[in-house]
């Protein structure tokens, strides 16, 4: 069994806002705010409602994506301690119910290309964009696409020590999963008031200091 490995959200964590959020806010038509809201009540699945907000962006593109994706920046110190885990051989891995396409393309215009990343996926086919969900699991009670709380529980019957880094609500379920927890924004506010233990951050530099 190894020692330790580091788990990171993407979206709002890592990267300095939602990416996922933005683009439909950008560019999908009028109703993707009730899908979304159905969403945060639990009355879809954040399958359903990736799939059914993806459905309201006219004109679709690879362009329009890669247009979108020069817009997103990330936490300045994220690189410096991506490398400060790959200098002392700990594993370090991205979880994210978010789409690969995006998460793929945004790390490598900061210069990362080879971060492991469990997520949801995404791939253009002529026009059409395709999603799939090759890490649900039947079994999760929010019937993720990328089931956090399964990830997780198998991240530790390989490692003595599973570390997770997030932010916002897809990170809920996992909060009391990890042996430490680094929480900020909505992840923070859920711990407080659930009694949750967790360590509060601003920036992953907090975090590579405490390391």
């Amino acid at each position: 069994m190894k020692e330790i490995i580091v788990v990171s959200d993407f979206d709002g964590t890592i990267t300095n806002k939602d990416g996922l959020y933005s683009f439909i806010e950008a560019y999908a038509k009028a109703g993707w705010e009730k899908i979304e809201q159905d969403w945060v009540d639990g009355k879809i699945s954040s399958k359903k409602c990736l799939i059914e907000e993806f459905k309201l962006v006219p004109d679709l593109s690879e362009e329009l994506i890669a247009s979108f994706i020069r817009t997103i920046g990330i936490d300045e110190s994220f690189k410096n301690f991506y490398n400060h885990l790959s200098e002392n051989n700990i594993d370090f891995c991205i979880v994210s119910d978010g789409i690969d396409y995006f998460i793929n393309k945004i790390l490598k215009q900061h210069g990362i290309n080879d971060a492991k990343i469990i997520s949801n996926h995404g791939v253009f086919r002529g026009e059409f964009f395709e999603i799939t969900f090759p890490n649900d699991y039947s079994g999760c009670r929010n019937n993720a696409g990328t089931c956090k709380c399964k990830i997780i529980s198998d991240l530790k019957k390989d490692y003595k020590k599973v570390i997770y880094i997030g932010d916002g609500t897809s990170d809920f379920c996992v909060a009391d999963k990890a042996d430490v927890l680094y929480a900020k924004s909505k992840l923070l506010n859920y711990c407080k008031d659930k009694g949750i233990e967790c360590v509060p951050y601003n920036s992953f530099k907090d975090i590579e200091v405490i390391l």
